[in-house]
């Protein structure tokens, strides 16, 4: 029997859809017999619940609900008290789920089992992990630099400060599992530590880094294989199992990734109805968005001499689409020295607004209003102008996933 882990807290109902997909995908590709573990609390409901069953049923698989806050109330309780506040303001309890495998699953006398996040979808036999030798190791896992394709982010707290060499470090959203080889207390070690470097931002992954990167087997990348780094290597889909990290889904269909989840997710029964109406309210929803994003633009242009700030590849479309003047500056994006000079040109150019043409608005967004400037006042999405064709940024689209 193949013992497959998701972690699942669901505080809005949204999130079980993804698990689900993942499930299907599981199901689809294997002939092994498969229990999957639902490890949750009460935000799982009713209906949620016998859609799990249904699904797995369908398959003539199996599916075990294990309410982690009554099995570990203690050690539930023994994480809130050390970080009520961070739970609070930046993560999900749900992400320490996967750090009482151990505990949970013991007590069924289970001593391997694979996890996965939920926004995974699995293109290979799950039996091809499953069957890997971890010899003595405590788990195995996919070095993060290889899981995206040498696209990591490197400015993690625990790579910074030297605790975890950075071709140690790995991706905790496919782990197969040495039970037996992980400590009984490492739940509360774990915590323990987290509340001792508050700088980790990866939670539950930086955890696992710190107890176990210089002892783990490394996987090959098809084990954890992020989709928006073989997207912009122009990848097709292959036999892997695909990480949509990062909300990577769209509804665009000519993309050959978008479409494998997709067709997982119509395998199951969160494709309904009401998925159907989710998403054509979330259109309109968005349609209503950008117009008020288009009046308030305008309204605000009408007084303001303007600015740019723009990705390398993207300056000449720019100039075309949005009718750059001469007298009109552009900074060039190419990392934080530009960022800088993006500041230092807002801040002595007070009363210009800028217009931030770069896919990750929203990041430079928070970075800019955390140096005292007002979106709509000071500066805007230029990308919300600009159709994918013609600059390469795809707009978001997860609201409209999410919302299915």
């Amino acid at each position: 029997m193949i013992h497959v882990c998701f972690g699942l807290h669901d505080a809005d109902g949204y999130y079980s859809k993804f698990v689900g997909a993942a499930m299907a995908s599981i199901f689809e590709n294997t002939c092994a017999p498969v229990t999957v573990h639902i490890l949750h609390d009460n935000t799982l409901t009713a209906d949620n619940r016998d859609k799990f069953s249904y699904l797995a049923g369908s398959y003539a698989q199996r599916v075990k609900f294990h309410d982690v806050e009554r099995l570990c109330a203690a050690d539930i309780e023994f994480m809130r008290e050390k970080l009520a506040d961070k739970i609070k303001l930046r993560f999900s309890i749900g992400a320490f789920y996967r750090l009482l495998i151990k505990k949970i699953l013991a007590a069924h006398k289970i001593s391997k089992a694979i996890y996965l996040d939920a926004d995974i979808i699995v293109n290979i036999d799950i039996a091809e992990l499953w069957r890997i030798d971890l010899e003595n190791f405590p788990l195995a896992a996919v070095p993060e630099a290889e899981a995206t394709l040498n696209d990591m982010i490197t400015n993690k707290f625990l790579l910074v400060e030297n605790f975890v060499a950075a071709e140690n470090y790995f991706c905790s959203g496919v782990i197969l599992f040495n039970l037996d080889a992980i400590d009984d207390t490492f739940f509360r070690d774990g915590v323990q530590f987290l509340a001792d470097h508050p700088q980790c931002e990866s939670v539950d992954q930086d955890i696992l880094n710190a107890f176990f990167s210089t002892r783990y087997l490394k996987l090959a990348q098809k084990f954890d294989s992020f989709v928006a780094a073989e997207r912009q290597m122009n990848l097709s889909v292959a036999r892997k199992i695909y990480h949509y990290a990062g909300q990577c889904i769209e509804l665009k269909l000519d993309d050959e990734f978008n479409r494998l989840f997709l067709e997982n997710f119509s395998r199951t029964p969160w494709l309904n109805a009401d998925a159907l109406g989710n998403i054509a309210e979330a259109f309109r929803k968005s349609n209503d968005e950008h117009a008020l994003i288009v009046q308030r633009v305008i309204q605000v242009s009408v007084d303001h001499s303007r600015g740019f700030f723009v990705g390398s590849r993207n300056v000449a479309a720019v100039k075309v689409i949005l009718h750059v003047h001469d007298d009109e500056p552009i900074i060039e994006d190419g990392g934080q020295n530009s960022f800088d000079e993006l500041i230092a040109a807002m801040t002595r150019e007070r009363g210009r607004l800028f217009f931030i043409c770069r896919g990750d608005y929203n990041k430079i967004k928070r970075r800019l209003m955390e140096a005292g400037f007002r979106e709509f006042a000071d500066f805007i999405s230029g990308v919300s102008f600009m159709a994918r064709e013609q600059c390469g940024y795809m707009r978001p689209e997860w609201s409209l996933i999410r919302g299915m």
